[in-house]
C-alpha cells in the first residue's frame, strides 16, 4: 500500500476514498481484523477517527503528518532523576523545555574529539550497515563502540533522565550528513513515527499527550546559521499538523506543503558547536536551512524513550517512504542507555554487544538483560 505523499488523479483519489471508508466503518464497527491483509490491518488497527476524517473531508489531498497527538503540560516541573550537580537541570529549565519544545546546546565533547570522529563518520557514509545489510546512517550505535560510548555521554543521560526518568532506552540512532551546497530541510514534526509508512507507528506511548520521547541532536562540525544549523517554531508541540500532498520543498524523498506559516510563529535558528547538543521532542516543528558553505555540517542524533514505551511491537520490518528503504528488524532491538529495563516490554540488544560491535542475539521481549560484566580485580 503506497502511503506516499503525492498528488494523486481525480479517478485515483475517488477509489481511495471509497476504499478508505470502507476501512473507516470496519474499525468504527470493531471487526476482526485477523482476516484482513497485514497494511489493511495495520490501517483499521492504527489510524486514529482523525486520520480517517482528515483523508476523507479533504479528498485525499491533505493527512496528518503523523499519529494526532495533543501535548498536555505537566502539573510539575521537578526532575524526575537525581543526578550529579554538574548535570542538574532546575525547574526553570525544565519548564522552558515544556514551555518550548527544546533545551539547549549543552556541552559534551571537545572540538578535537568530534574532529577525529569526523574521520570516521565520513568513511562509513556509503558502507553497508551490519544490522540492515544496506548504506543507511540509521542505527550505526549497533556497530561503533565509539558512537555508542558518546550516547551514553552523561552530560547528555543524566539531563534526559531529568525530563524522562532513570530507566532510558535508545531506539534509534542517526547520522547527518549535510554537504557543501546541500538543500534545507523543510519544517516538519513526529509522534509515534507513523510518518515512515502511514500505516505503522515505531513507538507505542501509553498516553500521547505526555512527552514519551526525546531526540538529542549532537554536532560533529560547527553548526551554523551558514552550514544549515537547527531551526525550531517554539512551542508548537502543542498538536500535530496537517499536511498537504506535493509541494516544491521536501522532506528527503517526500514532497508536501505543510500546514504552517513560518511568519506567524517564533521561529529561531540554533547554532551548535561541534561538541554540543540540543535535547527536543519531535513534536516541536523544526527543520534546517541549506548548507550554503563548501564545508560538511555532521550530527548525530538518537531517539531516547521511558522502558514503558515499547518499540516495533510484533514487527519484522519497517518501511520509510521519505528515506526509500525497507529496514528488516532480525539484527534490531533497543538498547538501555541508563538505569535499568525492568519491564522488557521490547526486543533489546545485550549490552555486551554494543560494547564491542559485534551482533550475538536479539533477547525477546520479558527475557531478562544479562547482567554487565564485571572487570577482573588486578
Amino acid at each position: 500500500m503506497n502511503m506516499s505523499p503525492k498528488v494523486r488523479p481525480l479517478w485515483k483519489r475517488l477509489l481511495l476514498m471509497v476504499g478508505t471508508s470502507i476501512l473507516w466503518a470496519y474499525k468504527a464497527l470493531h471487526l476482526p481484523r485477523a482476516i484482513l491483509p497485514r497494511d489493511l490491518k495495520s490501517v483499521v488497527s492504527n489510524w486514529t477517527h482523525e486520520m480517517f476524517w482528515m483523508l476523507l473531508k479533504s479528498g485525499f489531498t491533505k493527512a496528518y503528518i503523523d499519529q494526532p497527538s495533543y501535548f498536555k503540560m505537566p502539573t510539575s516541573f521537578k526532575p524526575k532523576a537525581q543526578v550529579a550537580p554538574q548535570f542538574q537541570l532546575s525547574e526553570a529549565d525544565i519548564k522552558l523545555f515544556y514551555t518550548q519544545g527544546f533545551l539547549g546546546p549543552f556541552d559534551a565533547f571537545s572540538h578535537d574529539d568530534m574532529m577525529d570522529f569526523k574521520r570516521e563518520v565520513l568513511a562509513l557514509e556509503n558502507e553497508n550497515s551490519k544490522t540492515y545489510g544496506w548504506a543507511t546512517p540509521r542505527d550505526r550505535h549497533f556497530e561503533s563502540p565509539r558512537l555508542w560510548n558518546y550516547m551514553k555521554c552523561p552530560a547528555i543521560t543524566e539531563r534526559c533522565a531529568q525530563i524522562l526518568g532513570p530507566d532510558l532506552l535508545v531506539w534509534r540512532s542517526q547520522y547527518f550528513y549535510k554537504g557543501p551546497k546541500s538543500p534545507a530541510i523543510q519544517w516538519h514534526q513526529a509522534s509515534t513515527f507513523m510518518v515512515e509508512d502511514y500505516q505503522d507507528p515505531g513507538i507505542f506511548p501509553p498516553d500521547r499527550s505526555e512527552v514519551f520521547q526525546l531526540t538529542v541532536w549532537v554536532a560533529i562540525d560547527d553548526a551554523t546559521p551558514e552550514r544549515g544549523c537547527l531551526r525550531f517554531a517554539r512551542g508548537t508541540h502543542e498538536r500535530i499538523r496537517a499536511i498537504q500532498f506535493g509541494g516544491e520543498e521536501g522532506f528527503y524523498k517526500a514532497a508536501y506543503t505543510f500546514d504552517f506559516d513560518e511568519a506567524k510563529e517564533d521561529c529561531v535558528e540554533l547554532p551548535v558547536k561541534a561538541g554540543q547538543f540540543i535535547i527536543f521532542t519531535e513534536r516541536c516543528i523544526h527543520g534546517s536551512g541549506p548548507n550554503t558553505t563548501d564545508h560538511h555540517r555532521l550530527a548525530f542524533n538518537m531517539r531516547v524513550i521511558p522502558t514503558h514505551v515499547p518499540a516495533y511491537t510484533n514487527k519484522k520490518y519497517y518501511r520509510s517512504v521519505y528515506n526509500g528503504g525497507k529496514y528488516h528488524l532480525d539484527k534490531w532491538g533497543v538498547a538501555l542507555l541508563r538505569g535499568e529495563d525492568r519491564l522488557r516490554l521490547s526486543r533489546a540488544i545485550p549490552p555486551a554487544d554494543l560494547e564491542t560491535g559485534e551482533f550475538t542475539r536479539v533477547i525477546p521481549p520479558g527475557e531478562p538483560l544479562p547482567m554487565p560484566r564485571r572487570k577482573a580485580a588486578a
